[in-house]
This record gives structure tokens, C-alpha cells and sequence, in this order.
């Protein structure tokens, strides 16, 4: 790993290069290059972020994106990237089954690596992932953005120092209607060979980590439940293709110290786009937030006076609040777009300051094992107990 190149700041210092070498470039590859051009503008990092190369199954097509991303090259040769000794760090962008292969190969080259969600396709991947990453004494780290909302690590900060007593019950749900028309085409998100899992490990593993993330509290076991409702879907050229994964997943959770909880993920509620919602309850009061108005988060205490109690809203874009100083003034609001842009940030100053980072392959294991355990309980019909 370099991380020695040189470049030009501000006041003639200079600091290390951090070049990145982007592995997909469709929706979450647009998103973290986003955050590869901005991060350095607007936060103060150890290092200077460097969006070096797209990496595509099809090099013209690589190319036309790197243009677009705001890379500077573009190859198909993933080979080549990774006995590039410039090369620090690797970005998995990828569709679910190249996860495991092509973060393994990174971390064989002594990369860091920032993997999409979720981390592999089994919890035995997973543990392979981890150890190997550990072995190399490399950094990684796993997409979970919706933990550097604002409004999340401001709710991770007051439940952690007591604002809602100890956390009793959480209820949290993913909605989005994508594929409520069965008209909808066939595609890799609804191939078990190619995503593992549909609305489960595409929605559930996010609520699964920010429940993790916000409370601190680990799962202990589960119970679920999966529903595929259109079997076939089109797959052109009037061809049909097999539905292979759940439309819908929903499962209990106990957790260990004794508080329970509620998921549902589905992509087949009309209505709904993104609607990501996580409510935590606890002795003395409750907290929720809703990705559809991320900046804000619901509060309520019982410690307020019995004719003030109620939810409060709480507008979470002063400087007072996580990340928010960085951009604009008081009340001018970020979008999704920035949640990523916090993610990088963090994750680059861990490379410099050597603090831990979060989430990691490990909380990737962690996600994992939950996830599997609620599918295996729909095969059981009853609650499985998480591995430790």
C-alpha cells in the first residue's frame, strides 16, 4: 500500500494520496463516487481521497462511467489493479455473489477495502472475509450509510448516555413498491444465485445493523416468516424468468438482556419508496426515525411534565448535531447523498488516527448470521438461536 504519494494543500503543506480503485459503477457505484469527489471539500482528512480507476466486467462501458464518476481511468482488468502497488484502497460496488471473491482478492493484495451490504453471500463467506482481513492487518469496512444520518448518530448518542432508560422493544420496517406491478422485469435482485436473498438481505440487513448500531444491543434469536408473492416475472423477448427470492420477509427478534423486537421488509408496499423506519423504546421514553424525513428524529421522554408529554421533533442540521457544522448553515438540510460522503469521512480519518472503524467485517458477520438464522427458522416454523 502507498499512501505515501504526495499533493498539494492548502497553506503549501502536503499530505498522503489515497487512491481508489472503485470494483461497479451502477446505483451504489454512482453513489460512492459521490462521496470520493466530495469528502476532501468539505471535511479536514489525513489524507488526500483520489478517485483512481473504475473497475467493469466491459472496459468501454467502464470507461463511459469513470468519465462520469469523476475517475480517472477505467479498466476490465482487475488483476492489473490489484498488483498495482499505488493502488490503497478497494471499493466493492458490486451485485451480492462477487463480494466474497473480489474482497478476498483484494485483501490477498494487502488493500484496504470498503464492501457494499450485504458483506457475502453465507455467513461462511463472511467469517472468511473477516479473518482474512484481520490476517493482512488491513482496514475495512462495510456500506451500512443510514448508521451517518445525523439523526441516527444522534440517536445512538442519546440512548447511549441514558435520554430513554434502558431499550425494551424496537420495531422496525423497510417498505419500498418496486416490484408491487408484476409487470416489473426479472433481475439480479430477484435471483438467489446472484443476491442470496430479496427484500431480507436487501432491507433487513440494514434495519438488522442500524438496530445494532443505535441501541448496541446483539440479537440472541429469531423467528420469520417469507412470502414470495409473483413467481415469474418477464425477462424479454416474452420469455419468463423464476422469482427465486422472498417479495416480503418479515421476524421476531429477542435480544440478549431480554428486549424483543419486530422487522418487515418488503419491496411490494404500494406507496411506499424508501420508507426506513426504526423505533426504539425504552423505560423512560422512545425514539424514532424515518429515512423519508432523515433529518428529523422523534422524541418523546416520560420525564417531562404530564401536561408536555408528547413527541418532539427535533430538526437535527444545527452544528450542535452530528456531521451537520461540516456543510451548511444552521437548519439547511443534507440528503442521502451526504450519508455516504460521512461514511468515507470516517472511514478515512480511521486510516490516519488507527481508531476503530464501524461497521467492520465483523458487524458484516454479525448481520450476516441474523440474517440466515430468520431464514432458517421459516424452514423450521420456529425460533433459531444466533451463532455465536
Amino acid at each position: 500500500m502507498s499512501l505515501s504519494s504526495q499533493s498539494n494543500t492548502a497553506g503549501g503543506r502536503s499530505k498522503p494520496v489515497l487512491n481508489v480503485a472503485m470494483v461497479g459503477h451502477a446505483f451504489m457505484g454512482r453513489a460512492h463516487a459521490n462521496a470520493y469527489r466530495q469528502v476532501n471539500h468539505f471535511f479536514e482528512l489525513p489524507f488526500t481521497v483520489v478517485p483512481k480507476i473504475v473497475v467493469g466486467r466491459d472496459a468501454r462501458r467502464a470507461g463511459a462511467a469513470a468519465k462520469k464518476l469523476g475517475f480517472a481511468d477505467a479498466t476490465a482488468d482487475l488483476g492489473a489493479v490489484l498488483a498495482d502497488s499505488t493502488i490503497d484502497l478497494v471499493d466493492v460496488a458490486t451485485p451480492n455473489d462477487s463480494h466474497h471473491d473480489i474482497a478476498m482478492a483484494a485483501l490477498k493484495a494487502r488493500k484496504h477495502v470498503l464492501c457494499e451490504k450485504p458483506l457475502a453471500m453465507t455467513l461462511t463467506q463472511a467469517k472468511a472475509m473477516q479473518t482474512l482481513a484481520k490476517k493482512q492487518r488491513v482496514r475495512v469496512g462495510l456500506w451500512h450509510n443510514y448508521r451517518r444520518a445525523p439523526a441516527t448518530m444522534l440517536a445512538a448518542r442519546m440512548i447511549a448516555r441514558g435520554d430513554i432508560g434502558d431499550v425494551r422493544q424496537v420495531r422496525a420496517v423497510y417498505l419500498q413498491d418496486w416490484l408491487s406491478d408484476p409487470k416489473t422485469p426479472a433481475s439480479w435482485r430477484t435471483d438467489k444465485k446472484l443476491c442470496g436473498s430479496g427484500a431480507h438481505g436487501d432491507l433487513n440487513a440494514h434495519l438488522i445493523d442500524l438496530t445494532r448500531a443505535l441501541t448496541g444491543l446483539e440479537f440472541d434469536a429469531v423467528c420469520g416468516l417469507q412470502q414470495t408473492f409473483t413467481k415469474e416475472r418477464p425477462a424479454g423477448r416474452g420469455k419468463k424468468a423464476k422469482v427465486t427470492v422472498d417479495d416480503a420477509f418479515c421476524f421476531l427478534a429477542k435480544f440478549k438482556g431480554g428486549a424483543i423486537g419486530s422487522f418487515e421488509a418488503t419491496r411490494v408496499a404500494p406507496g411506499r419508496k424508501n420508507y426506513n423506519c426504526i423505533e426504539i423504546s425504552g423505560t423512560t421514553g422512545s425514539i424514532r426515525w424515518n429515512l423519508e424525513r432523515m433529518n428529523e428524529l422523534e422524541v418523546f421522554s416520560s420525564k417531562d411534565g404530564r401536561d408536555a408529554q408528547g413527541f418532539r421533533t427535533i430538526m437535527c442540521m444545527d452544528e450542535a448535531h452530528p456531521y451537520a457544522a461540516n456543510w451548511w448553515p444552521d437548519g439547511h438540510i443534507v440528503g442521502y447523498e451526504h450519508t455516504f460522503v460521512h461514511h468515507l469521512a470516517d472511514f478515512v480519518a480511521a486510516l490516519g488516527t488507527k481508531a476503530a472503524f464501524k461497521p467492520d467485517f465483523a458487524d458484516g458477520v454479525a448481520v450476516q448470521a441474523v440474517l440466515e438464522a430468520a431464514i432458517a427458522s421459516t424452514k423450521s416454523g420456529g425460533w433459531v438461536k444466533i451463532p455465536k
